[in-house]
């Protein structure tokens, strides 16, 4: 499938599922890419998420990931777990999201 096609079906998915419902209609024309891949990581099945693997590179959707979703903890702990095992080859997710966790509560202290 064509990377255009692919994104405006995943951006009419994300519509669908008002995950911009805070945003003003006429500003959605344009996503950022690290908000396009957020909104994916949360809103959107494992086959969608999979599919942003054809329109960016694994390092930067683990760098939104990391950024972004997983500083969420634990709200979206078992989704960090899925992602950190299935999307990321990491081994021990658990010990990884408490490592990141850690740092982050000790860079806001």
């Amino acid at each position: 499938m064509d990377n255009n096609l692919l994104r405006k079906k995943l951006e009419t998915k994300l519509i669908e599922e008002n995950a911009f419902w805070s945003y003003d209609k006429s500003s959605i024309e344009i996503i950022p890419d690290n908000e396009f891949i957020e909104k994916v990581l949360l809103h959107l099945d494992i086959e969608d998420v999979q599919s942003l693997f054809s329109l960016f590179p694994k390092k930067k959707i683990q760098k939104v990931w990391k950024e972004t979703v997983l500083p969420r903890e634990p709200l979206y702990q078992n989704l960090n777990r899925l992602y950190a095992f299935l999307l990321f080859d990491i081994k021990q997710p658990d010990k990884y999201i408490r490592y990141h966790k850690n740092k982050r509560t000790k860079s806001i202290i």
